[in-house]
């Protein structure tokens, strides 16, 4: 198995960072998740939906990496792993606005510079009131960052937003839906059919009769870049669209990777990994970004 990943060259020291939503868990997947983990090989990594704490001890021990973790309000739990000492650790979990949590830690790099990383999952339902919640929990994560927004650090993990300008393809979303109602199996494309409501929403946005911020609005990542961050992922790729979900048939951007300026000099590459058995490990692809020290 190969990582498809192209970054910028460059000579300066540098760390490497990964988000990855591993699904309910990675129940009955994680020899495939920490196959993943291994051949990306990031220094930092913040997981999703890692509602196994022991599952995550043992990814921690098999990569190499410790590890902290966050319990949030629902099932959906947040983990950060890093290969450099982590210095200190805090939850958000917000009772009452957040839905799963914001889980924050403190790491030493080889530079013996701090970073602070803020590892968050934010509402998933896909509608105006989903989007609405969305801000609520952003207020209150960037309330909690409050005065440290002036010092190095990132913010990353499964926004389940679309950003402004960011295309998606319906009718793969419908698709993945239906399969999850059946209990169809991990990776398996559900069988192409022409006449499906996706298809249908696809073809009034490509004919203008719509656009696809009146079904789905995209508030929460124009929030965030008011709030003076910078889209990582969008940054170095203004055109790609850099689908994340779902695999093996991304339709999708929900995954991001949020510096704020002053580290915008910083950042050396931010991709989404295309990974042969990546489809039967998660749902959603990994985003994996590199920055200098």
């Amino acid at each position: 198995m190969g990582i498809i990943v192209t970054s910028l060259v460059d000579p300066s020291p540098s760390f490497s960072l990964m988000s990855y939503n591993i699904f309910l868990g990675g129940a009955g997947r994680m020899e495939a998740i920490t196959s993943v983990v291994r051949e990306a090989a990031p220094d930092l990594l913040g997981i999703q939906e890692a509602d196994d704490e022991a599952s995550i001890a043992r990814l921690a021990e098999a990569t190499g990496m410790s590890y902290v973790y966050g319990l949030a309000n629902t099932v959906h739990h947040v983990a950060f792993l890093s290969r450099f000492p982590i210095l200190e650790s805090r939850n958000h979990p917000h009772p009452g606005i957040l839905r799963k949590t914001m889980l924050e830690a403190t790491v030493q790099l080889p530079d013996q510079a701090p970073l602070i990383l803020f590892v968050l999952h934010l509402n998933a339902t896909a509608t105006i009131s989903g989007e609405r919640r969305r801000v609520r929990e952003i207020e209150a994560i960037l309330q909690s960052i409050g005065s440290r927004a002036t010092q190095p650090h990132l913010l990353f993990g499964d926004c389940n937003a679309i950003a402004p300008g960011d295309s998606l393809v319906f009718k793969s979303l419908t698709a993945h839906y239906a399969s999850r109602v059946v209990g169809a199996e991990m990776g398996v494309p559900r069988r192409a059919r022409q006449r499906t409501i996706g298809a249908l929403l696809d073809r009034g946005v490509r004919n203008g009769l719509f656009q696809g911020e009146t079904i789905l609005p995209r508030h929460l990542v124009r929030r965030v870049l008011e709030a003076g961050y910078i889209d990582c992922y969008r940054y170095l790729h203004p055109d790609a669209p850099g689908y994340t979900f779902p695999a093996p048939d991304p339709a999708v951007r929900l995954d991001y990777l949020f510096a704020p300026a002053m580290l915008r000099h910083r950042l050396l590459s931010c991709e989404v990994l295309d990974l042969p058995a990546e489809a039967m490990a998660s749902d959603h692809r990994p985003l994996l970004a590199r920055i200098s020290m």
